[in-house]
C-alpha cells in the first residue's frame, strides 16, 4: 500500500496585482516600491527590470510607506494582520509588528516617531472601517505584539485613496459616499462636509478619492460625475469654500498634487493623465492614451517623476512635463485563460492570452512581461 503523499501548498511568486496599493518611489528617485499579491517588489526606474521581490507577508499587501525617519527602509502592511519594517536596499525583514485585524490601508508621518496610521475593520459591525493609530513599541526582538490602538475616525472608506493626512500631519480628511470629514488632532476637532446640502446640478456627487496639499490649507477632492472640488477654510463648519475643476467625462479615480502643491494631477477611466497648472481650470495640460484606466497616481520626493497604475495591471513611468518615459507591464489577467498555459521552449515563458486579440509571453524569473504578440490578422 503506498501512502499518500504529503500536501504541497504552491504560493504566488510572480504575477501578482500591482493595484492594491499606491506605489512609492525611493527618496533619490531611483526605485519604484510597488505592491505585489502577498510581495513588495523594487523595481529600478533606470531600466524597468524588477531587482527584489520581498516576501514575507501571509496574504495580499496593502501598503507601502518609506519610513520618514530613514528612507533607506520601507513599512508594508498587510490583510495578514503584520506591519512589517524592511530594510529594502538589502531586501531584509527588520522587525514584524502584529496587529491581529486586516490591515486595509497604512500611511505614516513624519511627525509620529513612534506610531503609524491603518484602516481597519471595525469590530462586531460588517462593512464598518476605522481609521486607527497603531503604536510601534521599540522593544527588542523581529517579531513584535503591536495591540496599542487609538481610533481616529470612525465610519471611513475602506478605500487608501479615500483618507489622506494634511501639511504636516495637523489634519486628517476623510471621504466616503457624499461626506466630508476633517479632523484636527490638536483641538480634536472634527468638521463634516456634505455635497448633498449643496446647490449642484444633478450627476453623481459621491466622492472617490481624496489628497491634501503639501504646504497650505487645500484639500482636494475626486468624485463619480468626474468633478474635483478644491477644499478650502475648512476649520469652520459653515465659512468653508470650494472651487470645481472639471474635466473628466466619468469617475475621478486618483489624485496627486506636485511636491510644491502648484499643480494637481488626476486620473480616470480615459486612460487621459491631467495636469492642472496652478490649480486652475483654464491652465491644463494633458498625456493621452496611457492603454487603460488610472488606479492610482504618484510623484517622486524630488518632482522630476510620476507615475501611473492602471487598470490591466500596468506602471507607467512618466517625466515632470509629462513626457513618457517607459512602461512595466505585470501579468494581464482575462478572466478565463483561453490559450491554457504553454511554456515558450526558447524563452522560458509563460504563454497565455493577454489583453484582447494578444497573446503576451510572461517571465516568471523576473516577473515582467516579455513582450505581447497581435495575432488579430495573421491567419
Amino acid at each position: 500500500m503506498v501512502a499518500p503523499a504529503a500536501l504541497r501548498v504552491v504560493r504566488c511568486g510572480g504575477g501578482g496585482r500591482l493595484c492594491s496599493a499606491r506605489p512609492v518611489f525611493s527618496a533619490d528617485a531611483k526605485y519604484l516600491l510597488c505592491a505585489s499579491g502577498d510581495f513588495v517588489k523594487i523595481y529600478s526606474l533606470g531600466t524597468g527590470e524588477t531587482l527584489r521581490l520581498m516576501g514575507g507577508h501571509a496574504d495580499v499587501v496593502t501598503g507601502v510607506q518609506l519610513n520618514p525617519r530613514n528612507h533607506m527602509q520601507l513599512y508594508s502592511s498587510s490583510l495578514d494582520g503584520s506591519i512589517k519594517l524592511w530594510d529594502f536596499m538589502d531586501g531584509i525583514p527588520i522587525k514584524t509588528f502584529t496587529v491581529g485585524c486586516k490591515l486595509l490601508a497604512l500611511y505614516a508621518l513624519a511627525g509620529c516617531e513612534d506610531s503609524v496610521f491603518v484602516i481597519i475593520p471595525k469590530s462586531g459591525e460588517r462593512d464598518t472601517f476605522q481609521l486607527v493609530s497603531v503604536k510601534l513599541t521599540k522593544a527588542a526582538g523581529q517579531d513584535i505584539e503591536a495591540k496599542d490602538l487609538s481610533v481616529v475616525l470612525d465610519g471611513v472608506d475602506a478605500s487608501p485613496k479615500c483618507t489622506a493626512f494634511g501639511r504636516e500631519g495637523e489634519y486628517v480628511a476623510s471621504v466616503k459616499d457624499v461626506n466630508l470629514q476633517v479632523y484636527f488632532f490638536k483641538r480634536k476637532q472634527l468638521n463634516r462636509f456634505s455635497v448633498n446640502t449643496m446647490k449642484t446640478k444633478g450627476g453623481n456627487h459621491d466622492f472617490t478619492c481624496v489628497v491634501c496639499h503639501p504646504t497650505e490649507d487645500c484639500i482636494a477632492t475626486g468624485h463619480a460625475d468626474g468633478k474635483i472640488r478644491l477644499w478650502r477654510n475648512f476649520h469652520h463648519k459653515k465659512e468653508y469654500t470650494f472651487s470645481t475643476l472639471h474635466w473628466h467625462h466619468d469617475i475621478v479615480l486618483d489624485l496627486a498634487f506636485s511636491v510644491e502643491g502648484t499643480s494637481l494631477l488626476s486620473g480616470g477611466v480615459e486612460s487621459v493623465l491631467v495636469l492642472w497648472q496652478n490649480l486652475s481650470d483654464r491652465q491644463k495640460d494633458f498625456l493621452p492614451r496611457l492603454g487603460s484606466g488610472i488606479e492610482y497616481t504618484s510623484v517622486s520626493p524630488d518632482g522630476t517623476l510620476c507615475c501611473t497604475l492602471h487598470t490591466d495591471n500596468r506602471i507607467s513611468i512618466i517625466n515632470s512635463n509629462l513626457r513618457f518615459s517607459r512602461s512595466i507591464q505585470g501579468l494581464i489577467k482575462s478572466a478565463d485563460v483561453k490559450t491554457g498555459l504553454v511554456v515558450d521552449p526558447r524563452t522560458k515563458a509563460l504563454v497565455l492570452n493577454g489583453e484582447p486579440g494578444h497573446l503576451q509571453f510572461y517571465c516568471l524569473q523576473s516577473d515582467q512581461q516579455l513582450f505581447s504578440v497581435s495575432w488579430m490578422g495573421l491567419s
